[in-house]
């Protein structure tokens, strides 16, 4: 995986860092860098192809020149993607609005011509037939037909050749020539029979190559089979989850819930409850255990109330008492008419005068400034009396009374007279308003166990749901519903592998094959075949080796049989005389010659439209089985983002391809809106470059996926569907995922899609 892009000196960065996480979306504005992150990506990953002649190079180095310097870091641990610029750019790089798919894998001539027939449209089985058609054409200037004319010329001329030749042999050497034909004829003999020894040991290589491929094969259709009932055991055992039933476990759940907090709200009410009994139940103790106090200090209360009275109904008595403001106003009055009177006269009658008037007013004053009241008690006596009553009533109610006079203590003593008696009074409503409380609290006791009964009852149910099934949590049994439903999918694919091995051994049911299988591999091990040593290309290489040696026999035999006919020819015109032979024989051999070079140009024309037909044939048996995984696996993708969705192809042409609309119609790729061809498209790129890195074994080596800007073309829903799908793919093959766009809400919305731990990198 790609930790940090570092660019030293590329484009507009000079001594800058890109990094990278498993899931990296860079955004930025136009001419923010994002084009020049993507080339500086091309440069280093596929550096080790770097050609200066070819266009993508070219393009880099007229952009950035020469000197530019990108080189990556990659996580510790992690093996470094090697890509060729190509493959790159046809395959793992995605560009909006792209709707190729070049795609070859590099493994074949062959996958290259089926990827190249793919884009261009090209009908394979046509191609075959019209290459069959000019083979096997008999039809007047067909190829077949000139062939015809040529051999037929080659026939007529031959024996006149040969005659003509066995009397200028016979003329010029007789039985020397003879004995020179055979000496040629030996040693084509001998050539002919090293190239059958060599055909020998070539067919007996190939033998050996089609037994190792036809064990591999039988191997691994009883290892699919082995499987498929391993799945099929898996699922049995899985058979309750065959549906999913969460929402009858949710209702459980919920009537469950709801059970428990009624049981909360009993439990609550029964609380409040008891504490209004225990308070109640406590004032009542109080009241019942004040009650005896309270009745004495009742009767004590009215004991000292009587005495109270009493003490005042006593016989009043007569008392004197001073008034002093009469007293001291009537002497003022005195003493300042005296100072008048002496005032006035200045004489000494005028000082006796107000000497008499002094006398007269102490006099006056003193005696009407006494009066008399009738009273029953003293201060005094009254302080006794209170003292008395204070200390009885605090002997018996260890209280202090109020003392201020006698009328306040008599209101103390009715009012304690009268709260013992409301004391007393009020024991017996406590005491009902208790059992009233203590008959509610009984009635909510039950009430709550019956709600916990009930609660435990749905607490059950729900348990005894999950045990039904085998479960001990809800997380269980969703765990083991997606099991079910990737079994389900496992069990597809191993029946479609199954379903080839069955076609091509004509047998249709499950132990028919791998009897048939078994028996294969038993008479395979037996001969003790490596299956290792399969290798089915270079099968075919051999069995186009084997064509062109049986051809170069044919021309050894032939070649054989013309030095007898020679020799045979030569010794039946032995002695003969010249007369022109030789020009004669120069012009008959001159037109064979052009004859046998026009034939096998023929020939090879002929042998080319056979193997051509062959080749053309092999990919149309194939393009069927082809069309109908390349339809699945894009399927297979597309529903991970749109569940409803599918894909079709029916020919070579991908512009031709079908996919399923919102309508649930399977429309052409090229009538569907641009964003679902570019969702369509996105889906069999991502299946093409899968499928470009599976190696033997259906191992998948590392790569990575760069898209740039790839969504401008899709809405809201599309986005987040073409987000979920590349979040699948990222999850199944553990690919390095980078996107460069300027859409600067990207992140937000593949964080909507469910895709965590995203690297966002902003460029201004």
């Amino acid at each position: 995986m790609i930790k940090r892009l570092d660019l030293a000196d590329y484009g507009k960065f000079r001594k800058e860092s890109v990094h990278f996480g498993p899931f990296t979306v860079i955004t930025g504005p136009n001419e923010a860098g994002k084009t020049t992150v993507f080339d500086a990506l091309f440069d280093a990953v596929c550096a080790e192809s770097r050609h200066e002649g070819r266009p993508a190079w070219k393009a880099l180095a007229g952009r950035y020149g020469a000197l530019r310097k990108a080189e990556i870091a990659w996580e510790e641990g992690f093996e470094p993607v090697r890509l060729g610029d190509d493959e790159f750019l046809e395959i793992f790089a995605v560009r909006a609005g792209e709707t190729s798919v070049n795609a070859t894998g590099g493994k074949s001539w062959e996958s290259a011509a089926e990827a190249r027939l793919l884009n261009s449209g090209l009908n394979p089985a046509q191609f075959a037939a019209a290459m069959t058609d000019k083979a096997d054409s008999s039809r007047k200037g067909s190829l077949k037909s000139r062939i015809k004319e040529i051999n037929k010329e080659l026939k007529a001329l031959e024996p006149e050749l040969a005659e003509l030749k066995a009397k200028k042999d016979a003329i010029f050497g007789g039985e020397a020539e003879v004995e020179r034909l055979e000496v040629e004829l030996k040693t084509r003999r001998a050539a002919l029979d090293a190239k059958l020894v060599e055909l020998k040991e070539l067919r007996g290589r190939m033998e050996e190559l089609s037994m190792s491929c036809r064990l591999a094969a039988a191997e691994a259709g009883l290892k699919a089979l082995r499987e498929l009932r391993e799945t099929r055991e898996e699922l049995q055992k899985l058979v309750k989850f065959a549906q999913n039933e969460t929402p009858a476990y949710k209702a459980l759940l919920a009537e469950q819930a709801e059970r428990d907090r009624a049981v909360a709200g009993a439990e609550a009410a029964l609380a409040e409850k008891k504490a209004a009994a225990d308070a109640v139940k406590a004032a009542l103790n109080a009241l019942v255990a004040r009650q005896p106090v309270a009745r004495k200090q009742r009767e004590t209360a009215l004991a000292l109330a009587e005495k109270i009275k009493a003490y005042v109904s006593a016989p009043a008595k007569v008392t004197q008492y001073v008034v002093p403001p009469l007293r001291y106003g009537i002497w003022a009055a005195a003493a300042a008419l005296a100072a008048f009177v002496a005032w006035s006269g200045h004489n000494n009658a005028a000082y006796a005068a107000a000497g008499v008037i002094v006398a007269a007013g102490v006099w006056v004053g003193v005696k009407l400034s006494i009066k008399e009241k009738l009273s029953g008690h003293t201060k005094d006596e009254d302080k006794s009396f209170l003292d008395l009553l204070d200390a009885e009533w605090t002997t018996v109610s260890g209280e202090k009374m109020l003392r201020a006079d006698i009328e306040t203590a008599r209101s103390f003593f009715s009012k304690a007279a009268a709260d013992a008696a409301a004391l007393t009074d009020s024991i017996k409503p406590k005491s009902d308003e208790y059992a009233g409380l203590e008959g509610g609290l009984k009635a909510a006791a039950k009430t709550l166990s019956e709600l916990k009964s009930d609660a435990a009852g749905a607490a059950a149910r729900a348990a005894g749901w999950l045990k039904e099934r085998g479960c001990s949590s809800e997380d269980e049994y969703q765990a083991k519903l997606a099991e079910h439903g990737r079994l389900v999918a496992h069990a597809g694919d191993i029946m479609e592998r199954v379903r080839i091995f069955k076609d091509r051994y004509q047998c249709s049911g499950d132990d028919q094959i791998r009897d048939r299988l078994l028996m294969e591999k038993e008479a395979l091990d037996h001969k003790g075949v490596d299956p290792s040593k399969a290798d089915e290309p270079e099968l075919e290489r051999l069995k186009a080796r084997e064509g062109a040696m049986l051809e170069e026999i044919r021309g050894l035999e032939a070649a054989a049989s013309g030095v007898e006919a020679g020799i045979e020819k030569a010794r039946a015109v032995a002695g003969a005389k010249l007369e022109g032979l030789p020009g004669r024989i120069n012009a008959i051999e001159a037109r064979m010659a052009a004859a046998r070079e026009e034939l096998a140009d023929l020939d090879l024309q002929a042998q080319g439209y056979m193997l051509a037909a062959e080749v053309f044939g092999r990919l149309a048996e194939k393009s069927t089985a082809a069309f109908e995984e390349l339809s699945k696996q894009v399927t297979f993708i597309l529903t991970r983002a749109l569940p409803e969705s599918g894909a079709s192809f029916g020919s070579f042409d991908a512009a031709e391809a079908a996919m399923k609309d919102a309508g649930g119609k399977a429309r052409p790729v090229k009538y569907l809106s641009s964003g679902a061809r570019d969702l369509f498209m996105l889906a069999a790129r991502l299946m093409m470059a899968k499928k470009a890195r599976e190696g033997a074994g259906g191992t998948l080596y590392p790569a990575l996926i760069v898209l740039d800007d790839p969504f401008y073309t899709l809405d809201h829903g599309r986005t987040l569907a073409a987000l979920k799908l590349l979040a699948e793919f990222q999850k199944t093959t553990g690919w390095q995922v980078i996107i460069l766009t300027k859409d600067f809400t990207l992140a937000d919305t593949a964080r909507d899609a469910g895709i965590t731990g995203i690297t966002e990198q902003k460029l201004i």
